[in-house]
């Protein structure tokens, strides 16, 4: 098995010179890291955790810290981190908390006990604005990185803001003739997502149409809960004529009640929802929803995390128009982008 010093002596350099480019460290001249690392191709070389933990007196991982639900976002974003530490040479640790539909996830008391000391903490919704969390972090004294963040406070924020997308989205219903436009919420004002809530409203307004309280119901991410928002609305004496989901789970829970109770879609009701999740891709019809870049998030995450500058971050949304809004009968055959 090819070691670490075999790299040193096929490259003519020093054990700690290896050690400092496998670690990524910046006090190296070009040169000298560019023959490391030929030396570490022509022979193979793979560097264990432990070896490199030992060299370079860090873990060379990352936490993440995630809810225990099985929303596709959460899912795709914990992949996508996944795949962007091993890019860099770190491994990515999941620390899973039980998240209660009847507590505040912003205000409950969770902690987390790290089953690996990590160098770095990545925080995700519906945590990155979680008070206990962040303090209990800033106490140990772990570089944080907050996506999709509100508040101020401890740890780089990454902030992903969706209103002027949500703004689109509820613009392209009204240009289809909709006027009386229903909202699946978020379970938490306090939470990120609650930008769609205030898209929504601006866009109702822009277009002189005053927002109605009994057309916003809130939800908590899942189908059931957008199953049930969908059962309120089509019950209201002026029932909505389109339902906009904060995500596609709750989108498609609405979708599947609404052609439960006998409606058609979009026919009777336009559906539209949030992520872009590969779920939207595979019901009839299709899902109108708003792609957002998870693998750039996750990699701007990564990056924050292990003390690389971020060069003008910022979260491009793009509208994707399908079947349950516009009523194109195709199938949606095209690969989902992470």
């Amino acid at each position: 098995m090819t070691t670490i010093r075999d790299v040193a002596r096929h490259a003519g350099v020093s054990f700690k010179t290896v050690s400092r480019v496998i670690n990524g460290e910046p006090a190296v001249r070009k040169e000298m890291r560019e023959r490391v690392q030929v030396a570490i191709r022509e022979l193979g070389y793979q560097p264990t955790l432990a070896a490199r933990q030992l060299a370079g007196h860090k873990s060379y991982i990352i936490s993440l810290i995630a809810p225990r639900v099985a929303a596709s976002y959460i899912a795709r974003i914990m992949i996508a981190t996944a795949a962007e530490c091993r890019a860099v040479g770190y491994h990515l640790n999941m620390e899973v908390i039980d998240v209660a539909h009847d507590r505040d996830p912003v205000e409950s008391d969770d902690k987390v006990s790290f089953s690996v000391k990590p160098d770095a903490v990545i925080l995700i919704p519906p945590f990155a604005d979680h008070a206990g969390l962040i303090g209990q972090i800033e106490s140990e004294g772990l570089p944080l990185v907050r996506i999709a963040a509100v508040g101020g406070g401890y740890g780089t924020r990454l902030a992903v803001n969706d209103e002027n997308i949500t703004v689109a989205l509820i613009e392209h219903l009204l240009e289809l003739g909709h006027r009386r436009i229903g909202i699946v919420a978020p379970a938490s004002p306090k939470l990120a997502s609650q930008t769609r809530v205030l898209g929504y409203r601006r866009a109702l307004l822009a277009a002189g149409i005053t927002p109605d309280p009994a057309l916003e119901v809130r939800g908590d991410f899942t189908f059931a809960s957008g199953a049930a928002a969908a059962t309120q609305l089509m019950a209201l004496p002026q029932r909505p004529t389109a339902i906009f989901a904060a995500s596609d789970d709750m989108a498609l829970g609405v979708m599947a009640e609404a052609q439960r109770l006998g409606y058609r879609i979009p026919d009777d009701l336009a559906v539209a929802g949030f992520d872009d999740s590969p779920q939207s891709r595979l019901v009839y019809p299709a899902l109108t929803t708003v792609f957002q870049p998870i693998a750039e998030m996750a990699r701007a995450a990564v990056h924050a995390a292990i003390g690389r500058e971020l060069e003008n971050f910022h979260v491009r949304h793009e509208l994707r128009l399908r079947g349950s809004t516009t009523g194109d009968r195709s199938l949606c055959l095209s690969q989902a982008d992470f």
